[in-house]
């Protein structure tokens, strides 16, 4: 099978925006009003619905499974690793910033105010390894994906990347089967994703699959297919403890599925008819937005919000918020990005220069 065309991704970048806004409902239209961090405003007409919106991240766990394998496809380990930083760091600094700042102006008495330390440890993005909490709870899906970008670079160093894909995913599989079933080791679960490794390996598999297909594959993909359908399940307890609402048995089956299906459809299907700037342009605001509308956004409805006024509040909050990730995405993210490729050469360049010239030192003085 022929690789995926370039321009099939338009459907992933729309997809991308849509997931980020389905997280947004989430938090605006369900958590917010239970938790109360949105100063006891809330939505219960949309919670109906908003509860299980949290689904976008699932669709956002299998894209990225997708996308970082591509991404990865015919790199060096060190080329991948430069290309992931320059895409995620900047743009994550500068939100974490914004919400510092957000957050210190307008306090959320549920959230504890920013520090100086807090904003320091965001410096390498995953702050708890310093022992400080995200400034943002949407923050801990990127550690996820920061985890699984590491063990990708492993697997180009490794060289497994391409000749044994299938047995380590196949392996990440059975292990996260055993622990979530039998073990229940919360660092295996952090190492190793456990909970969501379903949808990152789906993403995985339907690349490679994609790519080559042939029997074996297409095992993988269904290995990932049905742990991933087990996922809602395994967090579904969690989702009880903290919000004291069961979800239906029925609807719980139903988003694996859902968001596999949709996800493998925008991968494969032929791209939608529409402007590939725009497309790339509004997948490209998606990562800014999902990094700065959770707590920024309880802090607004928190100081400016009422019950008559929430949905003006409300509409007014998502367009600036699209309107502040689009200037990111546009503006700062690109030249920061160049800016770190081009300074990741230059160290490359160095470093090969210095080792042919050590190379060649060797060489004389073997010879000698």
């Amino acid at each position: 099978m022929t690789s995926p065309k370039t321009s099939r991704l338009l459907n992933l970048d729309i997809l991308r925006l849509i997931s980020a806004l389905m997280v947004l409902t989430f938090h605006y239209g369900f958590r917010m009003r239970i938790s109360g961090e949105g100063g006891g405003l809330g939505f219960p007409e949309l919670a109906p619905v908003a509860m299980w919106f949290d689904t976008g991240l699932l669709i956002f766990f299998a894209i990225s499974g997708y996308v970082i394998t591509m991404s990865a496809e015919g790199r060096s380990a060190y080329d991948f690793a430069a290309g992931r930083f320059a895409r995620l760091w900047p743009t994550f600094i500068v939100c974490a910033s914004l919400t510092a700042v957000v957050l210190t102006i307008w306090p959320v008495p549920t959230i504890d105010p920013p520090t100086v330390g807090q904003w320091l440890a965001h410096a390498v993005i995953i702050s708890r390894g310093f022992g400080h909490p995200f400034l943002d709870g949407a923050y801990w899906t990127i550690a996820y994906e920061m985890i699984f970008y590491g063990w990708i670079f492993l697997m180009i160093a490794t060289g497994v990347f391409n000749r044994s894909w299938r047995v380590v995913v196949m392996a990440w599989l059975a292990i996260s089967v055993v622990n979530e079933m039998t073990i229940g080791s919360g660092a295996i679960r952090k190492l190793l994703i456990t909970e969501y490794s379903g949808y990152f390996a789906f993403g995985l598999a339907l690349y490679k699959t994609q790519k080559q297909l042939s029997m074996v594959s297409l095992l993988v993909l269904a290995a990932a297919a049905c742990w991933a359908i087990v996922t809602p399940f395994l967090t579904e307890p969690d989702f009880v403890e903290m919000y004291g609402l069961n979800r239906s048995t029925l609807g719980l089956a139903s988003i694996g599925p859902l968001a596999l299906g949709v996800m493998a459809l925008c991968a494969t299907a032929p791209s939608l008819r529409i402007s590939p700037p725009l497309a790339i342009g509004l997948g490209g605001l998606t990562y800014p937005l999902y990094l700065l509308h959770q707590n920024i956004g309880y802090a607004v409805f928190a100081h400016f919000g009422t019950e008559q006024n929430r949905w003006a509040v409300a509409l007014m909050l998502i367009a600036v918020l699209l309107l502040v990730s689009w200037g990111i995405a546009g503006t700062i993210e690109p030249r920061a990005r160049r800016a770190i490729i081009r300074l990741s050469l230059r160290f490359k360049e160095a470093f090969l220069r210095f080792k042919s010239r050590d190379a060649f030192e060797t060489q004389q003085s073997v010879k000698k």
